[in-house]
């Protein structure tokens, strides 16, 4: 945009200004400077008695440039730092006490800038400011003003731009189902409704979560409840803020989003509360889950490859009662509206160099950023440490294997990580099982001979094993007991009923 082809001014914030004896001056939301008032001009040396667009046009055009704020002003809304004005000509700058220091050659002094709210207009002043971190926060318009504001919208940025990069990285990958499930994602992504996650609930399923949100309505509220802990009184009382939202507006209802952690355990009585809700504040209210799903029916993905397992997985869901899915009919029709799986590890083993490295990558950046003194190079994979990623089954999945990038990068000392940096579990992993500390059932090692009655009572009979094992370690606890065997609740009680 150039000088001659502005917006339409803020007069009356002008006239107030030049009524003033501050050294002030207005930045447009183009980042054009539109205005200085008198007592700036006199300072600079320069006269605004003449139209404001023709003194503007006076001013050279890297004294504009100083006026103008950091772009990081979009965050914090406010910011101070020295600023220096070269001097060229003739023109003598008359200096104020306490405003800056004047010589020949250059001037110098303090400015600070504020963001007008959502008019797009900057204010600049010149004076003694403080740093940020001397002002006392009441003295910020009060306790729970502009400046713990400005630090809040500084964090949430921070927090918008991680899980950003967590979903980047979660979405990479050149197999069938990394691209099913960019595709889902953008789907979500261009619309305001209803999501299922259908995944363990874990950091890497929260980001994604969280950034679906900010992608689709980044300025709604959002409320996040774990609903394995609530009940109908507690799930009132977590969640209002959303309510609290909707109620709000003067003109009618706002919209507010709900975050539900473990979905698929919240209790009945939770469950048909937040059944209410969506039925009185309907469209309003939009509800995130995420829940672990029953079970993926093998047997038709194996019979038909072209059907996608989430789908024939929600075929099943609906047709089985609550006590086996652990979430109610009407709840489970929403989540199923706009169906996302993210795909374990051990489905796209392709993708787990390109994850890995990209992990890497996350890992190195955030050390960096944190030890500014301390520069490195990024080391690089070897190909036995690739070899043992891809092999390894990953119980814990993306978290485990970012986990493993951190701690693999700071173990290494040279440029390569081999599988010697890699955790313990990782690089010990050995595909079979470790027939040295198993009984022999027979009494010689001969493949021929071997033979069971049937595989499917073998499988299930130590499955039960183990699932008592758990069950004991927890007294009784199922929840405790779903938690030690690496499963939901809901799938421990369907374990337990059959």
């Amino acid at each position: 945009m150039t000088r001659s082809s502005r917006p339409s001014r803020p007069k009356s914030l002008i006239k107030q200004l030049d009524a003033s004896t501050a050294r002030v001056w207005i930045i447009d939301a183009a980042g054009e400077l539109i205005h200085f008032s008198p007592a700036l001009a006199e300072w600079l040396g320069k006269s605004n008695e003449t139209a404001d667009s023709q003194a503007v046009q006076t001013l050279p055009e890297h004294w504009v440039d100083a006026l103008r704020p950091d772009p990081s002003i979009r965050f914090r809304s406010h910011q101070t730092r020295r600023i220096t004005l070269i001097q060229a000509g003739n023109h003598s700058p008359h200096r104020g006490e306490g405003s800056g220091s004047r010589s020949e050659e250059a001037l110098t002094a303090v400015a600070h800038w504020v963001s007008l709210g959502t008019s797009g207009y900057t204010l600049g002043c010149l004076g003694e400011f403080l740093r940020d971190s001397d002002v006392p926060l009441a003295d910020w318009l009060g306790e729970g003003g502009l400046r713990q504001e400005s630090q809040l919208r500084e964090l949430i940025a921070k927090h918008r731009s991680s899980n950003a990069r967590t979903a980047d990285i979660l979405l990479a990958g050149e197999s069938d189902a990394a691209e099913l499930l960019r595709r889902r994602v953008t789907a979500a992504t261009s619309m305001r409704c209803h999501l299922g996650l259908f995944t363990n609930t874990n950091a890497s399923s929260r980001e994604l979560a969280l950034w679906l949100h900010d992608a689709s309505t980044p300025d709604e509220s959002l409320t996040i409840v774990d609903g394995a802990l609530m009940d109908a009184e507690l799930l009132e009382a977590y969640a209002a803020p959303a309510i609290h939202s909707i109620n709000r507006s003067e003109s009618g209802r706002g919209d507010a989003t709900l975050l539900i952690e473990r979905l698929d355990e919240m209790p009945d009585d939770a469950q048909l509360k937040l059944t209410q809700w969506v039925e009185v504040f309907g469209d309003h209210l939009r509800l995130i889950g995420l829940l672990d799903p029953a079970r993926v029916m093998e047997t038709q993905s194996k019979t038909n490859p072209t059907v996608d397992p989430l789908d024939a997985q929600i075929a099943e869901l609906t047709h089985v009662p609550q006590a086996v899915t652990g979430i109610a009919k009407p709840l489970l029709n929403l989540m199923c509206a706009m169906p996302i799986t993210i795909p374990r590890l051990q489905d796209r083993r392709e993708d787990i160099p390109a994850l890995a490295l990209a992990l890497l990558h996350e890992a190195h950046r955030s050390n960096q950023s944190r030890k500014q003194s301390t520069k490195r190079e990024l080391p690089r994979l070897g190909r036995d440490a690739l070899d043992a990623l891809t092999l390894y089954p990953w119980p814990n999945d993306f978290d485990e294997l970012a986990e493993a990038m951190t701690s693999a990068l700071g173990r290494v000392v040279g440029d390569r990580i081999g599988r010697e940096h890699l955790p313990l579990v990782i690089r010990s992993y050995r595909v079979g099982p470790n027939l040295s500390s198993e009984k022999k059932s027979e009494p010689d090692n001969n493949d021929s001979n071997f033979r069971i009655h049937s595989l499917d009572e073998a499988v299930q009979k130590y499955e039960r094993e183990l699932i008592d094992r758990a069950m004991n370690a927890a007294e009784g606890n199922k929840a405790e007991a779903a938690r030690r065997l690496g499963i939901s609740r809901a799938r421990l009680l369907r374990k337990l009923d059959g």
